[in-house]
């Protein structure tokens, strides 16, 4: 890769393939444009740049060369994961719009676009019910899910916030993103830490869709411990489609057209990293 520094605090990596971008002293990446949230910062030392090895092998690699890794993943079975429901709403927006309706509207529309695709696909939950976390991960592992995505939607008391964040499993030892620099990170391993690249490359495909698909605000793929990441039986990911507390967001959730290109980001990228796994296979 040929490299260029367009400023003193950036530095480029680029090949007829793939462009890397970092800054110094920031946990910010971008892979061909799209952003991504390391573990660690890149540093420069005198002339020289360095980025924490455990953030190249379980990051960068994975999202540049998703096929070296996934040899060993599946690709019969995806669940889709509709977050909330039944008592708990979950977010909601200043029109009383519901996280827990809106994106059991966008798991059975990814659905039926993947099904036209041929893959198997399965919800946690089919209605409007609650529904355990814990019970949520089991299910997944009852229908021996390959993939397990778990769909949510956002909201804060920032109503200028808006965009789409995707988020993977943390890895063992290194902050969550929202976390960095509070306390000791955690060093537990949980069942989830066993598909870290896997996650990633998963992880990547689908944000790269969705922000391709939607043309939604990049807020990038980043990391955290929620208990579906952690429990999950198979690679997996949450992706917090909008934020609901932004009017923007709002109008393109309520919108039919708008759930539909959300849903068909979503499903472009599950399938991008299936057909990732089936190359890595041959």
């Amino acid at each position: 890769m040929t490299t260029s520094t367009p400023t003193k605090k950036q530095i480029r990596l680029q090949n007829k393939w793939n462009k890397l971008e970092f800054q110094t002293d920031s946990r910010s990446a971008w892979i061909n444009g799209t952003l991504v949230t390391l573990s660690e910062p890149v540093r420069k030392v005198g002339w020289q740049w360095a980025m924490d090895a455990t953030d190249f092998d379980k990051t960068i690699e994975p999202a540049v060369r998703p096929q070296e890794f996934l040899k060993g993943a599946g690709v019969r079975t995806v669940v889709l994961d509709p977050g909330h429901g039944g008592n708990d709403k979950g977010a909601s927006s200043p029109r009383n719009v519901q996280e827990k309706l809106v994106v059991l509207d966008i798991a059975k529309r990814v659905k039926q676009i993947l099904k036209s695709r041929g893959i198997r696909v399965e919800l946690t939950r089919e209605s409007d019910r609650a529904l355990d976390l814990g019970d949520r991960c089991r299910k997944a592992a009852a229908l021996k899910a390959d993939v397990f995505v778990s769909i949510h939607a956002n909201a804060t008391a920032n109503r200028s916030v808006r965009g789409t964040e995707t988020f993977v499993l943390s890895l063992p030892g290194r902050y969550s993103s929202n976390s960095y620099g509070s306390g000791n990170p955690p060093s537990s391993v949980y069942n989830g830490n066993h598909y870290d690249i896997a996650n990633m490359a998963l992880g990547f495909c689908i944000h790269r869709s969705l922000i391709k698909t939607t043309g939604q605000e990049d807020r990038g793929v980043k990391r955290a411990r929620f208990q579906v990441l952690r429990d999950a039986p198979c690679p997996a990911a949450l992706v917090e489609t909008a934020f609901l507390s932004n009017a923007k967001d709002e109008a393109m959730v309520i919108d039919p057209a708008g759930r539909d290109r959300l849903a068909r980001g979503i499903a472009d990228g599950i399938s991008t990293y299936l057909a990732n796994v089936k190359r890595a296979k041959k």
